[in-house]
């Protein structure tokens, strides 16, 4: 008997630069991974909510977690 699969979507990580959110997904999603960004439009409307709501988020599924992890260790220069 398999395990039940968590759907559950959790953020991943917070960015607040949109261009490296957009690069971070792309990354994910070119390796397979269903991902979505959270509150971009907030921020590109009102750019000083940026500190308050925590950045631009990237959401990805509970499951999908350690291999995010993993896809953006092999990619280390993105995170600097």
């Amino acid at each position: 008997m398999s395990e039940p699969i968590n759907d559950r979507i959790i953020t991943f990580e917070r960015y607040y630069d949109p261009m490296l959110a957009h690069i971070i997904r792309a990354r994910l999603e070119d390796a397979g991974i269903p991902c979505f960004i959270a509150d971009e439009n907030t921020v590109s409307a009102h750019p000083f909510y940026n500190q308050a709501i925590g950045g631009i988020k990237i959401k990805i599924f509970e499951h999908d977690l350690e291999r995010c992890r993993e896809i953006l260790a092999e990619d280390n220069e993105l995170g600097e």
